[in-house]
């Protein structure tokens, strides 16, 4: 049994524009009671939330900070507060810096790209994870990953695609963790029609303020990637369906399958040297046997 939203309030961060707006729009389409549209940016959150009311459902604007701990968890309280805890929370709120080549890009593009979809990302899973974790009914987490979590190397966007690796590492682990009436999904989506190319118009000063992107950029975008609608039909699809992994583009399984082949020959190779079974389980127990 995987997320099942009718008739329950629905969370999404960075739910003002793109995938997460779309991810809002949608969960109003599948009978969610309310859906919290969370988002730096409050007003772009409320121009999602109007939409949302004038199609006959409920929804409400938050102003939520995910780089900050203590403003996820205050959106956390007043989300359960105003509508009951919710039945699926969407960690989706995620930026990308301008494009450049690794040995060349800025400490402080890296360090904010890391902030908002690493710790951004942790910051909602723990607070949502807490409220769903401690209480009786069933609950679900879905994280926006991406192509690149999988196995697709993004050129010219090396901390972006470090993140978004780290977003399935982090969901692999708390799967693990999570009690029995909670769950999760990372959503794994290729190239969308989004303002993932503009991000960099909310960079906070710290980290060298706001900036133009590239409109070439999100000409792209627009006009070649999947709508944000479609990537949130399939990401809803399959995480009431229970999967863990969702990929929403085909493509995205020959980059997974190269580094499947990958790790098959180098693990092939080792084979011939020496396999010795190290896993943490296997001696841990031999460790307690051994140790009485």
């Amino acid at each position: 049994m995987g997320a099942q939203i009718a008739g329950r309030p629905v969370v999404v961060t960075g739910g003002a524009s793109g995938i997460g707006a779309a991810l809002a729009v949608e969960a109003a389409a599948r009978g969610a009671s309310a859906v919290a549209v969370a988002d730096v940016d409050v007003e772009a959150a409320e121009t999602v939330v109007r939409a949302i009311v004038d199609n006959g459902s409920e929804a409400r604007a938050y102003q939520c900070d995910v780089t900050s701990p203590e403003s996820v968890a205050e959106a956390a309280d007043a989300v359960a507060r105003n509508h009951g805890a919710p039945a699926l929370a969407c960690a989706n709120a995620g930026v990308m810096a301008s494009l450049a080549p690794l040995l060349e890009s800025s400490h402080a593009d890296a360090e904010w790209t890391m902030r908002v979809n690493v710790l951004g990302t942790l910051h909602t899973l723990q607070s949502f994870g807490r409220l769903m974790a401690t209480g009786q009914e069933a609950g679900w987490l879905m994280a926006t990953g991406s192509e690149h979590s999988v196995g697709v190397p993004h050129v010219g966007a090396g901390a972006y695609t470090a993140s978004k690796h780290a977003v399935l590492a982090l969901c692999d682990v708390l799967r693990g963790e999570l009690p029995p009436h909670v769950g999760i999904s990372v959503v794994c989506p290729g190239l969308t029609a989004s303002r993932l190319w503009d991000s960099t118009r909310h960079r906070p000063g710290q980290y060298g303020g706001a900036a133009d992107s590239d409109p070439a950029a999100g000409m792209l975008m627009e006009q070649k990637g999947m709508s944000a609608a479609t990537v949130a039909q399939r990401a809803f699809d399959g995480a009431a369906a229970g999967r863990f992994l969702i990929p929403t583009h085909y493509h995205i399984r020959h980059y997974a399958q190269r580094r499947a082949d990958e790790l098959a020959e180098a693990f092939e190779l080792l084979s011939a040297i020496d396999t010795t079974d190290y896993d943490l389980a296997t001696v841990v127990a031999q460790f307690q046997s051994e140790s009485g």
